[in-house]
């Protein structure tokens, strides 16, 4: 029965913890794990009051008032629960009493950004393929003519090159021309993407660091704060792609960090498993790898947050408004995907990537 009990506590879409009489949690289930990012682990060195915005002191004081004997559960809305500093989630909160060979109280939280951000995702992601598809037939059409605008301009320069002063207006032309073709070959993406591989995550950020740093030499008073779990499973990745689309979201926390010049900047770079089913671009996973990219920059500006993730965005003078349009596609190829809350002092990409069940074996695909 017991067994039966905790399977049922398991399957549960709501995260739900069990605390002893001193408000310890005892047991967390998958869906807990999930809703606070946390392992069970740590959550099992908490007291449930730990998790709490300590300005609600109402519910904290309620919280204690339910673990007397014969005391009456409760419920509230909006809670603001703080699973770890600078995280903050809004939930419903429903807390009973229980004793028998024991006594403690029993949480359940449903989190109210849930479903709201499975609807932002799903938006996001119908206007991001609107977007892309859009793009790149505008760049096939812009890169038809750009191959006959430079072959007219060389042959000006074979037939009139001995007219110095219209070689220069050629050269121009010429430069002008190659330039616009790179612009639309990184619209179009690559088009011959790498064979996906079994590697380990933590390798491709040690590399992308490795290169950023070497870029950012002159920028050294950024810090770079490294927080892994060790325990991440290899993963099939196209390692370059995957290597472009961390740079990319990098170089952005960096440039930010610079030009806002921020006192203190700091990048931390978080890795960690989301364990428990998992709903990415449609398909349920078993798990996921979450890579966060966080830094203590000025906020990504508000007029921009909306389409953040199209070409051609970009709060930057001398920005393409690539870098993240590129990433997301890197991602999507992988099956997952990212997302982006940003406000003022910090701004955190989660590159969410699922694990699917021969991931987790070890197994080849």
């Amino acid at each position: 029965m017991q067994a039966d009990a905790k399977a049922i506590l398991e399957s549960l879409a709501t995260a739900v913890l069990l605390t002893d009489h001193n408000l310890k949690i005892a047991y967390a289930n998958t869906a807990a794990e999930q809703l606070f990012s946390t392992s069970r682990s740590k959550l099992c060195t908490l007291k449930l009051t730990d998790l709490l915005d300590k300005e609600q002191k109402n519910i904290i004081e309620s919280i204690q008032l339910a673990l007397k004997p014969h005391a009456q559960g409760f419920n509230a809305s909006n809670v603001v629960i703080i699973p770890e500093p600078h995280q903050t989630i809004r939930t419903d909160l429903y807390v009973t009493h229980y004793s028998g060979k024991g006594r403690g109280l029993i949480a359940e939280f449903k989190g109210l950004d849930y479903q709201q951000k499975m609807t932002q995702e799903l938006s996001q992601r119908s206007q991001h393929l609107a977007a892309r598809d859009l793009i790149r037939s505008l760049a096939h059409e812009i890169k038809n003519p750009l191959g006959g605008i430079r072959g007219a301009a060389q042959l000006l320069e074979i037939t009139y090159g001995k007219y110095e002063h219209l070689t220069d207006y050629t050269q121009v032309i010429i430069e002008q021309a190659d330039r616009l073709k790179a612009l639309v070959d990184r619209l179009l993406g690559p088009q011959r993407p790498n064979p996906l591989t079994r590697s380990n995550i933590h390798y491709v950020i040690e590399k992308v660091l490795s290169l950023e740093n070497m870029a950012t030499q002159v920028n050294s008073n950024i810090r770079f704060i490294k927080d892994y779990d060790p325990s991440l499973p290899e993963i099939e990745l196209d390692v370059d792609a995957m290597q472009q689309a961390i740079l990319n979201i990098i170089s952005n926390a960096v440039h930010a960090l610079t030009e806002a010049h921020t006192p203190h900047p700091q990048i931390t770079i978080r890795t960690r498993a989301q364990l428990g089913s998992r709903l990415i671009n449609g398909i349920k996973y078993p798990s996921a790898i979450i890579v966060s990219i966080a830094d203590n920059g000025p906020g990504i500006p508000e007029n921009i947050r909306e389409t953040l993730f199209y070409p051609l965005v970009t709060s930057r003078p001398d920005g393409t408004g690539l870098g993240l349009s590129i990433a997301q596609n890197i991602i999507e190829r992988h099956s997952g995907l990212i997302e982006c809350d940003s406000e003022r002092g910090r701004t955190v990409f989660n590159l969410i990537l699922p694990l699917k069940k021969n991931n987790l074996a070890g197994k080849e695909d």
